[in-house]
């Protein structure tokens, strides 16, 4: 029996084949890896919650600590979530403000998916009173507005089964 194009892309996905070095300074997109979107030309779109997020401040070295939500509508590739995993460890000792952090993971799945969309929110505990919660959107530059509704729809669909999955586990 053969594999599926998609099963046929596994075969690159190295991060769960080995065993794992943990870096956590160095946020270095080499680390993501990707798989043949297994649904191409259909409408879905995926979630994936980091709750466990960290980097330090650049200023004061103190820890910092959020949640990532990370959502997109695939283009060719998705992301694998182990290498995901790793990736976002390695800003745990990197200084950055929230606001960098969350853009430079847009840019970085951006550059490494090429997604038709991506929104990456960071929702980041309160230091001195303030909780700062940035948002970074990606879109596909061949992206028109009808296909960009779509995508709307879709990660809209996803914060309703997130919240409706919370109400009734």
């Amino acid at each position: 029996m053969s594999q599926t194009p998609a099963l046929d892309s596994l075969n690159t996905l190295n991060a769960l084949k080995r065993h794992t070095e943990y870096r956590y300074d160095d946020p270095d997109a080499g680390v993501l890896e990707v798989f043949d979107n297994p649904r191409p030309g259909k409408s879905w779109a995926v979630a994936l919650a980091c709750a466990e997020f960290t980097s330090l401040c650049p200023v004061t070295g103190q820890p910092d600590y959020g949640r990532l939500y990370i959502s997109y509508v695939p283009g060719q590739l998705c992301v694998e979530s182990k290498s995901l995993k790793l990736y976002l460890m390695r800003f745990r000792n990197h200084g950055a403000f929230h606001e960098d952090c969350v853009n430079r993971v847009a840019d970085d799945l951006e550059a490494t998916l090429a997604p038709r969309y991506l929104r990456v929110y960071g929702d980041f505990n309160a230091r001195g009173g303030i909780a700062i919660r940035p948002l970074a959107v990606r879109s596909a530059p061949d992206l028109d507005r009808q296909e960009e509704e779509r995508c709307l729809g879709l990660l809209s669909q996803l914060v309703e089964a997130g919240a409706d999955a919370r109400a009734n586990p």
